[in-house]
């Protein structure tokens, strides 16, 4: 994961302490939204994964910010819902919003190299948010 976690802090021009807070988060988030059978391939691919999601979900969300995505998201529900948990639980980690695109392309492009694009694909369907955010 470290491997990971210098890739996004370079592309991106962020400190590593918060590429690493974004990418724990993103993983929790990936967890919760694809299922256990698609995230044990990613945990398989990505050493510390799971842990990474672990720290990330026992922090505590992202303030008033947070709650107010978290209920904007539970009254639109859908891609949209997904797209305002997935906005707030980023910027919650220091993650500029204008970097939110980049850091998903990043991550995807990482995740990618080690499962393929048939897993790949999988993953997009099941959190169609992140493929928003990848402007597809």
């Amino acid at each position: 994961m470290n491997e990971l976690i210098q890739q996004i802090s370079k592309q991106l021009g962020i400190d590593e302490s918060t590429a690493a807070a974004a990418t724990g988060k993103a993983m929790s988030m990936l967890r919760e939204h694809v299922g256990d059978d698609l995230f044990g391939k990613i945990n398989a691919a990505v050493p510390d994964a799971s842990q990474m999601a672990d720290q990330a979900s026992a922090k505590p969300a992202g303030g008033l910010m947070g709650s107010l995505a978290s209920m904007a998201s539970s009254a639109l529900g859908g891609d949209a819902g997904s797209g305002l948990e997935l906005s707030a639980a980023l910027a919650s980690t220091g993650l500029p919003i204008e970097k939110l695109g980049p850091f998903v392309t990043t991550l995807i492009g990482y995740l990618k190299q080690y499962l393929g694009d048939d897993v790949i694909e999988q993953v997009l369907e099941k959190f169609p948010m992140l493929k928003a955010a990848i402007g597809e």
